[in-house]
């Protein structure tokens, strides 16, 4: 059954409590990019993601026991991170995937132009047939600072009771640690829902954690408009969870 989920226009926000937005298109392994250096799709983005860092990492095998006495290291296959000016927004290009994520979001229409170049720049450089998943994750976390709140209980009180009951027990206080994790289905899409209690530098937060995804032969014709689809949905599902008032603590942009 669809999310229901009321739908809301989207208030743009000068403090939003994101710690990170990203958005992953997976498909089929293309070899040719990992038998040669990715030059011309950096050129595609070089004006927007000028810095390059390289990953590549190292698979440790044990010896099966009776056939070999050695160890053996594998290579997985390289990532390439475009980073762009600010340092906290990076394009990632794999042989089976490219991923945009950003520290710093400030507006969807900013994070969906680069989603579009980077797939324009896909398409055109190494022609993958489909996409065999989508994904577009918002991880909020809610501070003290960020919230403006004097203590950890004023920054439970910002959201729907449904979501923090779990936190108001007489059976304890102050707990360390919660994760709960809830699939809601959406048609062919998933949101999987994660709220959390953490803590970062002794100080706790409150995270909630949308991800929406798709999974299958998924065309690329028409990617902006289902990530779009995507992004409708997790807002949705994001005002839903705060209280009416709550808003206020992050400055919304009337009319922005």
């Amino acid at each position: 059954m669809p999310l229901k989920f009321p739908k809301k226009p989207e208030i743009p926000l000068k403090k939003p409590p994101l710690a990170e937005v990203i958005c992953q298109v997976k498909f089929s392994p293309i070899l040719n990019i990992a038998k040669g250096l990715p030059t011309d799709f950096q050129e595609a983005v070089r004006g927007r993601f000028p810095g390059l860092e390289v990953e590549q990492g190292v698979v440790f095998q044990l010896p099966v026991s009776g056939i070999s006495e050695k160890h053996l290291m594998d290579a997985t296959p390289r990532i390439y991170r475009f980073v762009a000016s600010n340092g906290t927004t990076n394009l990632a290009l794999a042989t089976d995937f490219i991923a945009l994520s950003t520290k710093s979001y400030n507006h969807w229409q900013d994070f969906r132009q680069d989603l579009a170049m980077a797939e324009k720049a896909l398409r055109e450089i190494y022609h993958p047939a489909y996409a065999t998943r989508v994904g577009l994750r918002f991880i909020n976390r809610f501070t003290k600072r960020n919230t403006a709140s004097k203590n950890f209980l004023e920054i439970l009180g910002l959201f729907r009771n449904e979501l923090t009951c779990v936190l108001h027990t007489e059976a304890w206080q102050e707990p360390k640690e919660m994760l709960s994790q809830i699939i809601l289905s959406d048609d062919v899409a998933d949101l999987a829902l994660r709220i959390g209690l953490g803590r970062e530098q002794k100080e706790k937060f409150f995270l909630l954690d949308f991800d929406y995804y798709e999974e299958g032969r998924i065309t690329f014709q028409g990617l902006s408009k289902r990530v779009d689809r995507y992004h409708s949905r997790i807002y949705s599902a994001f005002r839903w969870c705060m209280q009416n008032e709550s808003l206020e603590r992050f400055e919304p942009q009337i009319g922005g």
